[in-house]
């Protein structure tokens, strides 16, 4: 079971493309807290993945801390617990950093990038750049926990920036994973959509570079779809589980199918139920048949087993309905899949050591010329 708990309504930024819903000063009591994590660990499962979301949770530490102890106990030794926060590590201290690390959690920083693509959407809820603050907290934590993730949200003001933002973030700041997550909740023109496309280019090359020199680096967009393509297309335990085995609770209480989706909490349509009374299972049940893409022009895409078409919370998110998506999400897919099959095929040619211990063997070097190995845009792995 995965479950989020949004902590609160409230954050210290006013990022310009946040769909949480509007800010306010609204959060999850203890009381809620410790019956969402008892609701949580009632079901017969042998995993738990316990998340942190918001508004920014961080400004419930303390719900936190309590939140995590209370999950640890119901856990014991019987259930494997994993913890993931997503912050924008404006409060990050070394304490804190200490106490993360001490409870294994996986983070999920959000920050975008350089300063120039940084600003022109993240501010603090003032007006003023935090840039800064951003920055020390990744220092922070990245010297305790390395192995985090960085979500980079690119936007049509920004895009232009990404390209030179993944670099900052890789290269300066030595961050091993990357997630480019764009806005899909805005319009984006032609201007824009062509700045994507040059910045998925750039970035594509930068990735060429990094491999060829031995770096690893994970780049989600590139990544993705190169394991898709050896896979032969997302498998069902990549794809979340939305409402089912996947869900968001909201400070009220109120249960939603992803974190996504609590927004304002307005307990409309996506509303699944609420941690005291259980699911609503008739409203359950008709949401959860309506997953899967029933887009005409989709059905007959030739990357369609590759693509993220099915992602319920952003199709309803653009379309009002979960089974339908929007051209926004298509774009991206295609000059993600062309980018990743371009250069997937240039590393595999070229026999990168690095590509291939990242891709085809856990400890893979210098491989001999003559073996006989699938390349990631004609036979899928074994």
């Amino acid at each position: 079971m995965d479950v989020t708990l949004s902590l609160t309504h409230d954050c210290n930024l006013a990022c310009s493309y946040c769909y949480a819903g509007e800010k306010r000063r609204t959060s999850m009591t203890t009381k809620v807290a410790d019956r969402a994590l008892d609701f949580a660990f009632s079901f017969d499962a042998d995993e738990v993945q316990l998340g942190y979301f918001g508004g920014e949770p961080m400004m419930e530490w303390e719900l936190l801390q309590h939140a995590t102890a209370r999950a640890e106990e119901l856990a014991a030794d019987s259930i494997k617990l994993k913890k993931t926060l997503t912050t924008n590590v404006t409060m990050m201290t070394p304490e804190r950093a200490e106490w993360l690390k001490e409870h294994e959690f996986y983070l999920g920083v959000s920050i975008d990038g350089c300063r120039k693509m940084h600003d022109v959407t993240r501010p603090f809820v003032s007006g003023r750049s935090s840039f800064d603050a951003c920055i020390k907290g990744l220092d922070i934590i990245l010297s305790l926990i390395p192995d985090l993730e960085v979500i980079v949200v690119p936007d049509p003001m920004s895009v232009q920036h990404l390209a030179e933002s993944i670099r900052f973030m890789i290269e300066d700041k030595k961050v091993h994973r990357v997630s480019v997550n764009p806005n899909f909740y805005t319009e984006w023109d032609d201007e824009a959509l062509d700045g994507m496309k040059k910045a998925f280019e750039e970035i594509g090359e930068q990735y060429l570079a990094w491999y060829r020199s031995g770096m690893m680096p994970q780049v989600n967009f590139i990544d993705t779809k190169v394991i898709t393509q050896l896979k032969e297309g997302y498998s069902c335990k990549d794809k979340c589980n939305f409402g089912e085995h996947e869900i968001a609770v909201a400070p009220s209480g109120r249960l939603y199918p992803c974190e996504r989706l609590v927004a304002t909490d307005d307990g409309g349509e996506m509303c699944i139920g609420n941690i005291f009374d259980g699911f609503d299972e008739k409203k359950r049940a008709a949401i959860l048949s309506q997953r899967g893409n029933v887009n005409p022009d989709c059905l007959s895409c030739s990357i369609r087993s590759r693509c993220m078409n099915w992602c319920c919370c952003i199709n309803y998110a653009l379309t009002g309905t979960i089974n339908r998506t929007d051209g926004i999400v298509c774009f991206h897919e295609q000059t993600a899949a062309a980018v990743a099959d371009r250069i997937g095929s240039m590393l595999f040619e070229e026999r990168c050591p690095a590509f291939l211990r990242r891709f085809y063997y856990e400890d893979f070097s210098d491989p001999n010329p003559d073996t006989t190995i699938p390349s990631p845009t004609q036979t899928p792995l074994p």
